[in-house]
């Protein structure tokens, strides 16, 4: 710490005002996609390893408002992908009920999607496509997140995020999730009941 130095600090003078862009960037539809793509060039996504707790995930992910997670094996390899909404109480206890393991100790193996369930966009499609195609494709899907794939390096590059993109068009962008497996039928029947 020694070769930092304390900077130098002002008084707020009454007609200082807060700086704006320019020109404010608005979004719509016909937006170019790669404006909502989170890219992993530029931003380091947040990973989890198969084993992390669900509350352990729970409370990681609101610390660093992230609402889904690459998970990941002990050898850094890619094997999920974890959104907030997987970590439902409900499924939480139906998979505990289910498999007779404490909820407490639910890892988010049991949570995630696993990498053979996932889908893709290939990141040339992104570079030609605009927002409005990928709120279509995320509701073809019936998913809130989609991976970006860059099929010449075979890399996971970026996650979009509806969330993202209702962020950007200031507008809601409610996707409903597909059910993916029994277990999923299964939930949405109960949560179904308890509203």
């Amino acid at each position: 710490m020694n070769h930092y130095h304390e900077l130098k600090t002002v008084s707020l003078d009454a007609s200082d005002q807060i700086a704006r862009p320019e020109q404010l960037d608005e979004y719509s539809l016909d937006t170019s996609a790669m404006e909502v793509v989170t890219d992993f060039q530029k931003v380091q996504p947040l990973m989890m390893e198969l084993d992390v707790t669900l509350d352990e995930a729970r409370h990681m992910m609101r610390k660093v408002h992230v609402r889904s997670v690459l998970v990941i094996d002990a050898n850094e390899s890619f094997r999920g992908l974890l959104t907030v909404a997987d970590l439902d109480a409900q499924l939480a206890l139906s998979i505990a009920t289910t498999t007779g393991v404490q909820r407490n100790d639910i890892t988010i193996k049991e949570m995630m999607t696993p990498r053979d369930a996932l889908r893709a966009v290939p990141l040339a499609e992104i570079q030609r496509a605009r927002i409005g195609d990928l709120v279509r494709t995320l509701e073809h899907e019936g998913t809130p997140h989609v991976l970006v794939i860059d099929t010449i390096n075979h890399q996971l590059c970026g996650v979009i995020s509806a969330s993202d993109i209702a962020r950007r068009l200031k507008v809601p962008v409610d996707i409903l999730k597909r059910a993916a497996s029994f277990r999923e039928v299964v939930a949405a029947l109960f949560a179904g009941r308890n509203t």
